[in-house]
C-alpha cells in the first residue's frame, strides 16, 4: 500500500493591526500594526484585525485564539480551511472585538491543524488620563 504523502504548511506571518484587507486587485493591505494597547480604565473594549499568512502545500485547518495573561482563552475564531500550493499561499483576515478586563500580557496564537504555529504578544497597559491644565486667563475669571 503506497504511503500517503504528508502535505506541509506553516504560518509565515501573524500581525495585529487597525485594519487589514485585500483589495480588488489582489493586493494585501495591513494598516496600523501594533503590539501595545493603552487604556485609561478597565474593562476596556478593543477591536482590531489579525492578518495571518500561510505557505506550503495542501488543505489545512487554521484557528486564531486570544489568551489572557493566565493562559485562559478569551476569544477564538471559527476553524478556517486554508488551501495552499507552492505557487499560492493563503491569507486570513479576521476581526476581533473583545472586552479586556485588566492590563497584562495577552497572546494571539495561530494554530494550523491543531498545532500552535506562532504567537504574537499584545501588551495591554493602564495609562493615566492627562491632567488638564488651566490657563491664567481661566483662573482669573
Amino acid at each position: 500500500m503506497p504511503k500517503k504523502v504528508q502535505q506541509v504548511a506553516q504560518v509565515t506571518a501573524l500581525l495585529v493591526a487597525q485594519d487589514a484587507f485585500q483589495d480588488n486587485r489582489g493586493r494585501t493591505h495591513v494598516i496600523g500594526i501594533f503590539d501595545t494597547i493603552g487604556a485609561t480604565k478597565f474593562p476596556f473594549n478593543a477591536s482590531f484585525m489579525v492578518f495571518c499568512a500561510i505557505k506550503g502545500e495542501g488543505t489545512h485547518t487554521a484557528l486564531l485564539k486570544i489568551e489572557d495573561s493566565l493562559g485562559d482563552t478569551i476569544a477564538e475564531s471559527e476553524p478556517m480551511i486554508a488551501e495552499v500550493t507552492h505557487q499560492k499561499g493563503h491569507q486570513i483576515f479576521f476581526g476581533f472585538g473583545l472586552t479586556l478586563k485588566a492590563p497584562g500580557l495577552y497572546r494571539i496564537n495561530a494554530f494550523l491543524d491543531g498545532i500552535k504555529e506562532i504567537e504574537h504578544p499584545l501588551y495591554v497597559r493602564e495609562e493615566h488620563a492627562p491632567k488638564q491644565e488651566h490657563s491664567d486667563q481661566e483662573e482669573k475669571t
